[in-house]
């Protein structure tokens, strides 16, 4: 008996340490990992390099019928859609590019018919500069825009640009344009009408299914960055965030919209400068120099490029409805989600514009007060 409770008193200490770090562990704290999504360093280079332009207005276009809303005065060429791409046919109809089998081509006109085609060499490399499509050739005859997707793109279809070299009779190495014009979506012909001195270019970028925004934009001789603006400011301006930004004082943005105003067959609505905002009863402004701060006048700026996206966004909801009718039935179902989708759009945006009028109203009625 004396041995059973020697033994089991020694069992009882060689237990006890153990029983008293398991009273005392403590359960195992989970770790949150945090996983950083990795700064892709081309984008944040395109960013930072982003191309010092003036944009005029945009527009909110069905996708199938956005080359109606190109106008180009005739020496600029046309473009057009055919079975396998789009297609460019310069001033004189003697010479067209066009994608087929997600390459480039050209032919000449001869007896009345393109013949002699010929695949445009020096730029397609799969998986790097694949999925050609959208060509344009500008007056020169040597520099030439096209969308394309690959490794080179930082998104689906971006805008490229090469040129022609007369002495190796082949074309150069083609550039990504970069930012603003090119984005996570989808970048579409890009276009210059010299002769009226316009640029457009589509994009899918912030856009419901079956639909692009057109910019329409002032072209510039060279190339300028901005050099003067925040990581913010550019990030913004990258994306295009608000048209207004870009405007400056307005007036290269009136001049041309007097241009297209000459071009198109229905007067442009020139809205920068006559649109008129109430401050108060005493106090109506037509120009952004009248408000009190810098940072009002911004915000008129702001308002006036919402007001014509509205309008926009307006104007695309009725063709919609218009053309709802007579539509197949897989047509009326894109286009009953597509008018959804924009009502919504236009809702928010009016709630948009009234928090912004009400924020000028108080900030521009206090300065006055002073």
């Amino acid at each position: 008996m004396k041995i059973l409770n020697r033994y089991t008193i020694l069992y009882l200490l060689l237990c006890m340490p153990f029983v008293s770090f398991a009273q005392k562990k403590k359960p195992a704290t989970k770790k949150t990992v945090v996983i950083e999504t990795p700064v892709d360093p081309r984008l944040e280079r395109m960013t930072q390099n982003t191309q010092r332009v003036v944009f005029i207005d945009s527009m909110l276009v069905i996708r199938d019928e956005m080359l109606n809303k190109f106008s180009l005065t005739p020496q600029a060429g046309t473009v057009k859609w055919q079975q396998n791409g789009f297609s460019y046919q310069n001033e004189i109809g003697t010479r067209k590019i066009y994608a087929k089998n997600n390459r480039l081509y050209t032919s000449q006109l001869i007896g009345g018919q393109f013949v002699d085609e010929e695949e445009l060499s020096g730029f397609y490399q799969p998986g790097v500069i694949d999925s050609l499509d959208c060509p344009f050739l500008m007056n020169d005859g040597m520099t030439l825009y096209f969308s394309a997707k690959g490794s080179e793109s930082i998104g689906g279809y971006d805008i490229f640009v090469t040129r022609y070299n007369s002495e190796t009779h082949s074309f150069l190495k083609p550039e990504n344009i970069g930012m603003p014009f090119n984005s996570t979506g989808d970048d579409l012909l890009f276009v210059i009408d010299e002769g009226n001195n316009i640029g457009y270019f589509a994009t899918t970028r912030r856009q419901p299914d079956g639909y692009v925004c057109i910019y329409r934009f002032i072209p510039t001789e060279t190339r300028q960055t901005y050099n003067d603006r925040s990581t913010e400011e550019l990030e913004r301006l990258s994306v295009i965030h608000r048209i207004a930004d870009t405007w400056g004082d307005g007036n290269e943005r009136r001049e041309a919209l007097q241009r297209l105003n000459n071009v198109l067959p229905s007067p442009v609505s020139i809205t920068s400068a006559p649109t008129p905002f109430v401050v108060n009863d005493r106090n109506v402004y037509h120009d952004a120099k009248e408000f009190r701060s810098a940072e009002n006048a911004d915000r008129y700026r702001q308002w006036l490029s919402m007001q014509d996206q509205l309008t926009q966004l307006k104007q695309s909801l009725s063709e919609m409805r218009n053309s709802y009718s007579g539509a197949s039935v897989e047509r009326k179902e894109l286009l009953d989600r597509q008018i959804r989708e924009n009502e919504k759009m236009e809702e928010q945006l009016r709630q948009d514009i009234q928090q912004l009028e009400k924020a000028i109203r108080y900030s521009e009625n206090q300065l006055i007060n002073q």
